[in-house]
């Protein structure tokens, strides 16, 4: 029996989300305070976070917010 007893799997369970949490939080802070994004695209952006926090941290990372020139235009009327 490990030193936690029956504790372990709950302790590994609410540490693996607490790092979801922190990834989720910074990469849609991240997000929001970019000046050069529409709202469309924060949104977009913010969507892609919570669903998909590994892909998308890592794509905003290595690739910015605008990944092969990519733009989202909000229409115009």
């Amino acid at each position: 029996m490990s030193a936690w007893g029956d504790w372990g799997p709950a302790v590994a369970a609410i540490v693996v989300a607490v790092v979801y949490l922190v990834i989720v939080v910074s990469i849609v802070r991240a997000v929001r305070r970019r000046a050069d994004t529409t709202q469309l695209e924060r949104t977009v952006w913010t969507v892609a976070a919570v669903l998909f926090p590994l892909g998308a941290g890592a794509v905003w990372l290595l690739l910015g917010p605008h990944p092969l020139g990519l733009r989202l235009e909000e229409p115009r009327d």
